[in-house]
């Protein structure tokens, strides 16, 4: 008899154990970022508050916290060209869960000649249409 007891008392204490977290997904849109904007976004089911992470390294030592709340995304921004890597977990009532597969995200910004490039393209651009407004406009002057 108190065999049965026990056994139904350890079967009630694993219905009443909180369910384990699981680790959020995490994604980046885009994993390249070449203007040094990029969003991190992660979910987990029936998870309320999260931990973002960041690090110069695979192995985060150290770590530097980003985020802690609700949110289920965040846009980074300002970073210089590098790699950085990024992990995030659930923070649930009985403790953090487990950490995401880390994420490695590079920044590499446009060339100061690329650049250059799209500054000369945008001038031409532009004076080939302030060209265009101005013969109109005299055309139109002349037209009786």
């Amino acid at each position: 008899m108190a065999r049965r007891v026990l056994l139904l008392l350890w079967c009630l204490s694993l219905l009443a154990a909180p369910a384990a977290l699981a680790a959020p997904d995490l994604r980046a849109s885009p994993e390249r970022a070449t203007d040094g904007v990029y969003r991190l976004s992660w979910e987990a089911d029936g998870a309320a508050r999260f931990e973002l992470q960041e690090s110069d390294g695979a192995h985060f030592n150290p770590a530097r916290t980003l985020y802690t709340g609700a949110d289920t995304a965040s846009v980074i921004t300002g970073r210089p060209d590098g790699e950085y890597f990024y992990r995030v977990r659930v923070l649930g009532e009985s403790g953090p869960g487990p950490w995401s597969e880390p994420l490695q995200v590079t920044v590499q910004h446009h060339s100061l000649a690329r650049a250059l490039q799209f500054f000369v393209v945008g001038a031409l651009v532009f004076a080939v249409l302030l060209a265009v407004i101005i013969r109109g406009v005299r055309e139109d002057r002349d037209t009786p």
